[in-house]
């Protein structure tokens, strides 16, 4: 037999063979904006949020309706005040208005904190739960729905995983 040959009859054998043994590994993939969205506990942390968002909302239109009204205020008066006191005034206004920034900032700034913060807990509790699954099932790969173009829904494992979590974590307290 030539050497070309041999070398392609080889090589055909350790495809063929790569290909046998890759059929024995398994790949799911997993939902992970539908466990935040569906789940007990993401659903408890979503209402969370969505509740503090409102609240934040209240909060800052009273301040946003303070503004306003001074606002107003400073421009009815703007022919009878003095240069100075107009400038006082109008400084004064600037002055809410930076408050009412920094407030909001600092508001959103602790909202997305508590996302963060909550997501990470979930995730936590969520690892030994995919770890155990993977297991049981003999699973070699859990990829994000997100990452992947064309999947079989047999292979999203994403409602099991639900189940499971709901059994294990309900709810998320914070401040």
């Amino acid at each position: 037999m030539k050497p070309q040959y041999k070398f392609v009859l080889i090589l055909i054998f350790f495809l063929s063979n790569n290909i046998a043994y890759s059929n024995d590994k398994k790949v799911v993939f997993i939902d992970m904006d539908l466990i935040f969205g569906k789940s007990l506990v993401g659903k408890s942390l979503n209402e969370k949020i969505k509740s503090l968002d409102q609240n934040n909302k209240k909060e800052l239109k009273k301040i946003e309706d303070q503004i306003k009204l001074e606002d107003e205020k400073i421009n009815s008066q703007k022919n009878i005040l003095s240069e100075t006191e107009l400038k006082n005034k109008i400084s004064e206004l600037n002055k809410m208005i930076q408050k009412y920034k920094n407030i909001s900032d600092e508001k959103n700034k602790n909202l997305k904190k508590i996302k963060i913060d909550s997501s990470k807990i979930i995730l936590k509790n969520l690892n030994p739960i995919l770890s155990e699954y993977s297991k049981k099932n003999s699973i070699s790969l859990v990829l994000q729905k997100k990452d992947i173009i064309i999947g079989i829904n047999e292979l999203n494992i994403t409602d099991d995983i639900i189940e499971i979590l709901d059994k294990k974590i309900k709810k998320i307290e914070f401040n």
